[in-house]
């Protein structure tokens, strides 16, 4: 089981440091490292040259945006599974791919749980889905932090959609598991801490991806994408978040929902309608 390593960097010396002694520092060698950087100014290239010896390999060249590297990263990949890693997120221990062989991965996509940074410096575990459905992939993706995904997968679906810049990730998620089926399994790790300064966290691109992820549901579902694109932004709405912690507690949720219920039937009778 050789993993591929994806390491995409811009301009991040420190990040890209912390990610690869992450990597170096396994326990389990089956591994290739590959790191594409962008061709950062900011003395990244001389972390790449410090590690240069552990490094399968590395690029150092302007691309045209996140997906555009990590497509470059898969075409060089030789593995059998391919682990995006960017810079700034990092593995949580040295026995991580060790201790994957032990669930005897045998899926086309296997993901597991990642430890997300808050600003604050706090974190808190997010968990994959157990059994990813349409429904559950439109609440939210899985985690590329966390996720191997078969080299040959990119061959038989194709690679990543370089014209979204934020959600490429999930529309790939999308077709390989509703479209084209593929074989999915959920370990009970942990993989990686993710760092929250990326594109996909700045709330200055949610605008951007709230409209990709439109065009993604209509460009993959057209018959149903309006009944997606709504379904997506009630629940990952600050009520709809409300409402599934709610459903957690199935004895609590009946209590509200029957309260609700009760308001609505006095309403009824007070204003008739």
């Amino acid at each position: 089981m050789k993993i591929s390593v994806i390491t995409v960097n811009l301009n991040n010396k420190a990040g890209l440091e912390k990610t690869v002694k992450s990597v170096i520092n396994q326990t389990f060698q089956d591994y290739e490292l590959i790191v594409i950087d962008g061709g950062s100014t900011d003395g990244s290239l001389s972390i790449i040259q410090h590690y240069e010896k552990n490094i399968s390999y590395w690029v150092s060249e302007k691309d045209n945006g996140i997906y555009h590297a990590m497509n470059k990263g898969i075409l060089a990949a030789k593995g059998e599974y391919c682990y995006f890693l960017n810079s700034g997120d990092y593995i949580g221990s040295n026995t991580l791919f060790e201790d994957l062989t032990k669930f005897h991965l045998h899926c086309d996509i296997v993901s597991g749980n990642v430890l997300k940074i808050r600003r604050n410096g706090k974190y808190r575990t997010i968990r994959p889905h157990d059994k990813p459905t349409l429904h559950k992939l439109c609440i939210h993706s899985l985690p590329h932090q966390a996720t191997l995904l078969r080299r040959v997968l990119f061959d038989e679906i194709g690679m990543y959609n370089e014209s979204y810049r934020i959600v490429s990730d999930f529309d790939f998620f999308l077709r390989a598991i509703v479209v084209f089926r593929k074989t999915y399994q959920r370990v009970d790790i942990n993989f990686s801490y993710f760092n929250l300064n990326g594109i996909s966290s700045n709330p200055a691109y949610f605008s951007l991806a709230k409209k990709e992820s439109i065009i993604c549901l209509r460009a993959n579902f057209p018959e149903m994408a309006d009944d997606l694109i709504e379904y997506r932004y009630f629940y990952t709405s600050n009520l709809g978040q409300l409402i599934r912690l709610l459903r957690q507690n199935e004895k609590f949720y009946l209590f509200i929902d029957n309260t609700i219920g009760k308001i609505f039937f006095l309403k009824k009778l007070i204003c008739g309608k």
